[in-house]
């Protein structure tokens, strides 16, 4: 994906770093050390972020419930961090840079043991009810982001105690610590993920922490930042709103705030087709605006009166309200025309500066000009950082589940309208003449959002299509939730995210679906009795399995509890969802083998997605498969989706030492796996579905199926094809220098 509108939106925030680093070089007031380090902290921290979070979902599960938790114990680690450092603040003020230091060394130390502590915490924990699951993220998470939430208010301090206001400070900081973090997300998105890995990005990460730290510690031995103490008695220092109003305006926008990211990460997901980088990319967007907002607010307070100030905050949440529903079909727009989706960013990335500017006008309003900030600084902060946790879980975990992107959108819309109309409302008394115009922007921004519903017309067909929409066949359901976006075709294509995801069909003759590879386990496994299956989809191969001859029950694990009502609208597989020996999990499906260590299966089938996909490595490195092979009864097999990657070929043959590939299929056992064609047929003549022969004699097309059946059992013995079998011997030879999978390199999700 081409990511120059990224790297173009960065490059303004580095001009802008520049010149701030640049302001008043070599006077008592020049904020350029703090604002580097500042800066060079805000890299590692999100480096941490994702690669904590994607090694905690390997434990926990990529599921909603497993998701929010993570993210909420990042945030509640930030808040009490900011507490932390307001207190420290407040008790050390001179010593803010040295106590930064501490902090950025303990981060450091932390971060290169990190994945070791995850892992050491999994083999105690994995599998484990979603209450313990809180406690577990919360014990591994607080101490470093602790850390991490402490250093705002640590440094805000310094800075106000080098002469400069708290607005200006706060906006400074906050521009450069979000700037660096943005950086630090394009880097993952290109290379740093690609070519390092989780373990080597921690690495790179903890060696930026220490160098921070002990920068810092240069810094506060030179006195680089000579601290004198603020100035009072100035008319400056009343607040113009209450600082409970201040806390309760941040953590309001910043629920809506992480609500419009969670929204516009779908609409990413679906543009980009599930590919990893785009979160990172969104992200990187999302944090370069703040930081321009930020940045701006900030460096407005210098000069402009407190009342504007009031204004500017009131008509930035109303303009955000008012340009937020443009953004789903902007992308969806570029999508259909086969644009780069890349484009919209510079749409989020307005919305996000708009946004970006709240919380420096805020600790404009909310407290003393010149007066000690560090404290009041962290209130406001952890309340930013508590509406966000918030955020996250109300709108990803509840909105999200019952409405769809377009609803969500339009609800944080006008709940970002009302806020700011409650900013002018509450300033009404000491804006004066200024209240008219501000208000007028309110009812234009009202109007400007309702207009905005109707560019959603074929809205997710040229959102998971693209170009492609106007030749694909009519949408028939769409169903929304938290886990996703699933789309099925009138035809019975179901798309999951954007991406292929099966048909609703289990008729042999009619193969769309090469559901050959369903009944192809008879040729190879004599008798699977108990079987567990990871994904079901559409339930094609779900209901395959279950009525084989031989099987006895099936267990599978659906991460999307919405293909369950779309199978019961299908009347191929609808009777799988009643039958007494099936019985389905809604959970991750590595999470779920995590806990029910005791289980074992003569067979297991994953018939997952693209390998290239968000998170697929989690369910094809060599770690899940010695997770998968320690559930395998004796004799038992694993047979999975490759996608067609060699890599992930060479991946399970490396775990197991005997394999046959079926088309793009790969069965995998610790025992020999022996091609029966006879045997097939035979186990063929028998099948039944719903109390219907398959493959009886006479039906049209059944003797051309069977001969198709034949030339692919033959081809295990003649020259190796791709729509054939191949065994390992085979295979070993054929792939050379592959890719093995693990969790640490991620496949190729990054490259």
């Amino acid at each position: 994906m081409g990511t120059a509108p990224v790297a173009f939106l960065l490059l303004y925030d580095l001009v802008i770093l520049t010149s701030a680093l640049w302001e008043k070089r070599g006077s008592k007031e020049s904020v350029a050390p703090a604002v580097l380090l500042f800066f060079c902290s805000g890299m590692p921290a999100l480096i941490y972020q994702i690669v904590w979070q994607r090694a905690l979902f390997a434990i926990y599960g990529v599921n909603s419930e497993s998701v929010a938790v993570v993210v909420s114990a990042f945030m509640i680690g930030l808040g009490l961090g900011s507490l932390l450092g307001g207190w420290l603040s407040e008790r050390f003020p001179s010593r803010g840079i040295f106590i930064f230091a501490l902090a950025e060394i303990a981060t450091a130390a932390f971060g290169l043991c990190s994945l070791r502590f995850f892992h050491w915490a999994a083999v105690h924990t994995a599998g484990a009810p979603l209450g313990y699951v809180v406690l577990m993220s919360l014990a591994l998470l607080v101490l470093p982001t602790m850390c991490m939430g402490a250093t705002l208010p640590l440094l805000t301090e310094c800075i106000v105690g080098s002469r400069r206001p708290v607005g200006y400070s706060v906006g400074i900081l906050y521009f450069a610590n979000t700037f660096g973090s943005a950086v630090a997300c394009y880097l993952c998105a290109t290379f740093l993920l690609r070519d390092f890995g989780q373990s080597g990005s921690v690495r790179i990460a903890a060696f930026t922490n220490l160098c921070v730290g002990l920068a810092a510690l240069l810094v506060s031995r030179q006195n680089a930042m000579e601290f004198k103490p603020p100035a009072g008695g100035d008319a400056q220092d009343t607040p113009f709103f209450p600082l409970r109003t201040a806390i309760v305006l941040s953590a309001l926008t910043a629920f809506v705030s992480l609500g419009f990211e969670i929204v516009w990460f779908r609409v990413f997901v679906l543009a980009s087709v599930s590919r990893a980088p785009a979160f990172a990319l969104l992200l990187a967007t999302f944090l370069a605006g703040i930081a321009v907002g930020a940045f701006l607010a900030g460096k407005s307070t210098e000069k402009l009166p407190v009342p504007a100030a009031s204004l500017w905050l009131g008509v930035a949440l109303l303009t955000t309200g008012a340009l937020s529903p443009f953004l789903l079909p902007l992308v969806a727009f570029l999508r259909w025309k086969a644009l780069n989706y890349l484009l919209g960013c510079i749409g989020f990335f307005v919305a996000a500066l708009l946004l970006g500017a709240v919380f420096p006008l805020l600790c404009r309003l909310g407290l003393p000009s010149r007066g000690k900030a560090g404290r009041g600084v962290s209130l406001i902060y952890v309340a930013n950082i508590t509406g966000s946790a918030l955020g996250s879980l109300f709108v990803g975990f509840v909105l999200m589940n019952f409405l769809g992107m377009r609803a969500v959108a339009a609800l944080l819309g006008v709940a970002t309208i009302l806020i700011g109309l409650a900013v002018l409302l509450l300033s009404r008394r000491r804006v004066g003449a200024m209240f008219t115009p501000g208000l007028k922007v309110a009812l234009a921004s009202i109007v400007i959002s309702a207009a905005a519903q109707g560019l959603y017309a074929k809205f997710q067909e040229r959102l998971n299509f693209g170009a492609e929409a106007a030749v694909a066949a009519p949408v028939a359901h769409v169903v929304e939730n938290r886990n996703g976006t699933i789309v099925v075709l009138a035809n019975g294509a179901v798309f999951g995210d954007a991406v292929y995801d099966g048909f609703f069909n289990v008729d042999p003759v009619n193969d769309k679906n090469m559901i050959v590879r369903a009944y192809a386990i008879g040729a190879f496994h004599p008798s699977p009795r108990r079987i567990l299956m990871i994904g079901l989809s559409s339930g094609s191969w779900g209901q395959v399995l279950i009525n084989h001859p031989h099987a006895e029950s099936l267990e599978v694990v659906e991460i999307n509890p919405g293909y369950l009502g779309l199978i019961r609208q299908y009347p191929a597989v609808s009777s799988l969802l009643d039958n007494r020996n099936v019985r389905v999990y809604v959970d991750d499906g590595r999470r779920w083998l995590l806990a029910h260590p005791d289980h074992k299966y003569d067979l297991i089938v994953q018939n997952t997605s693209f390998f290239w996909r968000d998170h697929s490595a989690a369910l094809l490195s060599e770690d899940y498969l010695r997770i998968v092979r320690s559930h395998l009864a004796p004799g038992g097999i694993y047979y999975y989706n490759t996608t067609g990657s060699d890599d992930v070929v060479a991946t399970g043959l490396h775990v197991f030492p005997y394999g046959l590939r079926v088309v793009n299929f790969l069965a995998v056992s610790d025992s020999p796996i022996v091609v029966d064609h006879d045997r097939w047929v035979s186990l063929l003549s028998t099948y039944k579905i719903d109390g219907r022969s398959l493959f009886e004699s006479g039906r049209a097309g059944t003797e051309a199926t069977m001969q198709k059946y034949r030339v692919l059992c033959e081809s295990l013995h003649g020259d190796q094809v791709p729509d054939g079998m191949e065994d390992a011997v085979s295979m070993r030879r054929r792939i050379r220098n592959p890719l093995i999978f693990t969790d640490d390199n991620m496949g190729w999700e990054w490259r």
